[in-house]
């Protein structure tokens, strides 16, 4: 009996694509675990700190498997799709690093600019990054409300005191 990996798989995993949302799947099931050893979500009928990073973590681990899933099926780029990914390539840098940048920028910038200012900034960047300037002000509305919606989470239900620019 024959220990060979199915043909579809063989194939795939020679996509630098299965390779890197294998290795982010495990590195968000790396951070489930920490996030589950920070204790229960809910205590006393109200959530806990922990809550939020458990969520994250499920999250992060559902949607990088599907990724890792999507790359496995979708198997290596055709000759002419890599010639025009290589050509493409030569004229901006990858999406993955300007994705990178700006979370670098981001973190840097959040104790500075505070949670308001830098995370309105960082959203918006990012959703107009991956689906380009069309409709931008209903953009920036999302942005504002996804802004928003992460203040009064950890401002209302964690108590926890976010940074702001007037300090």
């Amino acid at each position: 009996m024959s220990c060979r990996a199915p043909y579809f798989l063989r194939r795939a995993l020679r996509s630098g694509a299965a390779w890197f949302h294998g290795v982010l799947a495990l590195l968000s099931l790396g951070y489930l675990a920490g996030s589950i050893a920070m204790g229960p979500p809910v205590a006393g009928g109200k959530l806990t700190p922990s809550f939020f990073p458990l969520l994250v973590g499920v999250l992060a681990v559902l949607l990088c498997t599907l990724q890792w899933w999507a790359a496995l099926r979708a198997g290596p780029p055709s000759s002419s799709a890599a010639s025009a990914q290589r050509s493409e390539s030569r004229r901006r840098w990858p999406p993955e690093l300007l994705l990178m940048l700006a979370t670098l920028v981001y973190v840097l910038s959040f104790q500075t600019l505070g949670y308001g200012l830098s995370t309105l900034a960082y959203v918006l960047v990012v959703m107009l990054f991956f689906s380009g300037l069309e409709k931008w002000p209903i953009k920036a509305v999302i942005a504002l409300a996804i802004t928003a919606l992460g203040f009064l989470i950890f401002n209302e239900i964690f108590n926890i005191r976010l940074p702001t620019l007037w300090g």
